[in-house]
C-alpha cells in the first residue's frame, strides 16, 4: 500500500524533473497524465488513515460491549451465588462480600478497558491528524514552490 509520503515524493520528483517553460524562470511543463495519476493515487491512500480510525472506533465499541457483558455476567453469577447461600447468615454475608468484590472488580476492569480503548483511539486519531497535517504542510509547501 502506498503511503502519502511516498506519493508526495513522487510528485516532488516529477516537479523537479520537469522542463522549464519557455520564457520563464519559474514555470515548468508537467505531464498531465502523470500528475493526474499521482493525484488519484494520493486520494486512494488518504482515506486509509480515516478507515483505520473508524476500525479503531469499532474495536473500542467492541471492547466496551464485551466489558459490559463481562460485568453483567459477573453480576449475574454473583447474584446466583448469593441466592444459593441464603441458608446461613455467615455464608450469606460472605457471598454478599464476594459479590461486591466481583462487582467492583468488574467495574474496575470495565473502566480500565474503556480508558485504554479511548486512549488507543485518541492516540491513533492524533497520529492520523498529525500525519495529515504534515502532508498538508508538505503539499502547501510544494504548491508555494510551484508558484514561485
Amino acid at each position: 500500500m502506498e503511503t502519502i509520503e511516498s506519493l508526495l515524493n513522487e510528485i516532488e520528483s516529477e516537479v523537479l524533473r520537469a522542463k522549464k517553460a519557455p520564457f520563464s524562470s519559474t514555470d515548468v511543463l508537467l505531464n498531465k497524465q502523470t500528475m493526474l495519476s499521482l493525484i488519484n493515487r494520493f486520494r486512494g491512500a488518504y482515506p486509509s488513515a480515516l478507515r483505520e480510525a473508524e476500525q479503531i472506533k469499532k474495536d473500542r465499541d467492541n471492547v466496551i460491549n464485551k466489558a459490559n457483558e463481562y460485568a453483567e455476567s459477573i453480576c449475574d453469577n454473583a447474584e446466583k451465588q448469593v441466592k444459593t447461600l441464603i441458608a446461613e447468615t455467615e455464608i450469606m454475608r460472605r457471598a454478599k462480600e464476594d459479590a461486591d468484590l466481583l462487582r467492583n472488580e468488574a467495574q474496575q476492569n470495565y473502566e480500565k478497558m474503556d480508558y485504554e480503548a479511548r486512549v488507543l483511539a485518541f492516540n491513533i486519531l492524533d497520529n492520523a491528524e498529525k500525519a495529515l497535517s504534515e502532508s498538508m504542510n508538505i503539499i502547501n509547501g510544494r504548491k508555494r514552490k510551484l508558484v514561485e
